[in-house]
């Protein structure tokens, strides 16, 4: 099935560059590759060219998740697909694609008006990946840049979009109650190995994100990262912990736009061989906790 392989790239619009260049260097350990003109500066995380660009401007949201296919023809028929289920794919020109590093990009909205980039060709870069902060590296190559995760008032036009526009499969989902008489349902889709690429709440939110997530190979180095958030006083979202689902170590830890970042160890993979999908009751085996909800 013609499908997407992983996400490739993120674009934030946020209304203070300076704030996010000091948090993705000093915090998440993602040096700077490329000051512009127009005030943006993008990011690298392993051999990639550039892996995030921030922009400035007033929404301090997502302002596009790049999608990789293999190849030319795969674009050309993923959005041939989408062009009959009623979508409409713009051809975002070469400008566009030397700005994202990439050979060829379209665009299209998801049935929650999050902007999507579907291309091809991502551009390598010409020095080798290090980061002083995180030595061991990111897990990236065919899984991609992580997960991100969004909100959806309708929960089954977008999993359809997801899974039989864009390729993607059910991993599993939690559906659990958060507070008295709340509860929420998520959904986890993966593209690759990693357990899930996207994930999406069926809840109103009041941006296009939620969360982006980054996977590092070392255990140590969330600790340390951890570390190192508490000592400069970002705001912690959720504790350290770990997940039911995807068996991931992590802490959440609030952006300078207000959405969050997971930084995480210890992904579980999936194979499409054998892979069961699961429904779990609760979002953490342990931790996660609220800042505060916990004495001690």
């Amino acid at each position: 099935m013609t499908a997407i392989s992983r996400l490739g790239y993120l674009g934030f619009e946020v209304s203070d560059v300076a704030a996010w260049e000091r948090f993705a260097v000093d915090m998440l350990g993602l040096p700077v590759c490329e000051r512009r003109s127009d005030g943006s500066i993008a990011l690298r995380m392993d051999d990639q060219a550039q892996r995030i660009v921030i922009q400035p401007g007033a929404s301090d949201d997502l302002a596009y998740a790049g999608f990789e296919v293999d190849d030319e023809a795969t674009l050309r028929r993923l959005s041939e697909r989408l062009s009959r289920a009623g979508f409409t794919p713009a051809e975002l020109g070469d400008d566009v694609a030397r700005a994202r590093r990439v050979k060829r990009v379209v665009r299209v909205e998801d049935p929650n008006g999050v902007p999507i980039e579907l291309f091809h060709g991502s551009e390598r870069a010409a020095e080798p990946f290090r980061s002083s902060l995180v030595p061991s590296g990111f897990v990236t190559g065919n899984e991609g840049l992580g997960h991100v995760v969004f909100g959806t008032m309708d929960a089954q036009a977008t999993e359809r979009f997801y899974c039989e526009l864009l390729g993607m499969k059910l991993s599993d989902r939690i559906d659990t109650e958060l507070a008295p008489g709340f509860s929420l349902l998520i959904t986890f889709l993966h593209a690759n190995p990693r357990h899930h690429t996207v994930a999406f709440a069926a809840a109103p939110m009041p941006k296009h994100i939620h969360h982006f997530m980054l996977e590092v190979v070392a255990m140590d180095e969330v600790g340390q990262a951890y570390d190192r958030v508490l000592k400069a006083g970002v705001p912690i979202a959720r504790t350290l912990g770990r997940h039911p689902n995807d068996h991931m170590f992590s802490f959440y830890a609030q952006t300078p736009s207000g959405f969050e970042v997971e930084f995480g160890w210890g992904g579980r993979k999936v194979d499409d061989t054998n892979w069961q999908v699961g429904h779990y009751d609760r979002m953490s085996i342990w931790g996660h906790h609220l800042p505060g909800s916990v004495a001690g």
